[in-house]
C-alpha cells in the first residue's frame, strides 16, 4: 500500500490514499474483501474468506492469509470495524463489518475498476485488430446497484 503519495487525478491530500493508487491490482484483494463483507453484513474472517473466494478474479483465488491481512489494513484505515464474539462455543472470533468510510471506499474502487475495464476492453480490441480477429465485447462494464 503506498505511503505518503498524493493522488493527482482525484486531488486527495497525502493523508488519504486513493483507490487508484492502491497496490495489488492483480488480485484486487481490497475491493473483493470489501464487497464480500458488504454482502455478508457482519461476518468473521473465515466467512469473509469463503465469500471472497467466489469473487476472486484469478485462477489462484484469494488466499485466506491475504484476506486477513487486507482486513487488518482496512480496519487500520477505518474502512471496517471489528468486535470480539464470545457468545458461541470455542474460542472468541473477531466479527467484522464495513463502516461508512468503507462503503465510500468501495464506491471509489468501483470507479477505478470501471475505468480499468474500459482500458482493458480497448487493449483487447487493439490486440484482436492487430491479428485480424473480430472483436466481440463480452459482459457489461456498467452494473446498476440493487
Amino acid at each position: 500500500m503506498p505511503r505518503g503519495r498524493c493522488c493527482h487525478r482525484h486531488m486527495h491530500d497525502q493523508a488519504q490514499v486513493c483507490s487508484c493508487e492502491m497496490g495489488n491490482l492483480y488480485r484486487f484483494a481490497e475491493p473483493i474483501v470489501l464487497l464480500a463483507l458488504s454482502r455478508l453484513g457482519e461476518a468473521h474472517g473465515y466467512q469473509i474468506a469463503q465469500e471472497a473466494e467466489g469473487l476472486a478474479v484469478t485462477h489462484a483465488g484469494l488466499d485466506s492469509a491475504v484476506v486477513y491481512r487486507t482486513l487488518r489494513r482496512l480496519e487500520e484505515a477505518g474502512r471496517v470495524s471489528s468486535a470480539w464474539d464470545t457468545s458461541g462455543p470455542g474460542p472468541a472470533r473477531r466479527i467484522y463489518k464495513v463502516t461508512e468510510s468503507g462503503r465510500e471506499h468501495l464506491a471509489e474502487w468501483a470507479a477505478v475498476l470501471e475505468q480499468l475495464a474500459s482500458t482493458l476492453q480497448s487493449l483487447v480490441r487493439g490486440c484482436r485488430e492487430a491479428v485480424g480477429q473480430p472483436y466481440r465485447r463480452t459482459g457489461s462494464t456498467v452494473v446498476t446497484p440493487a
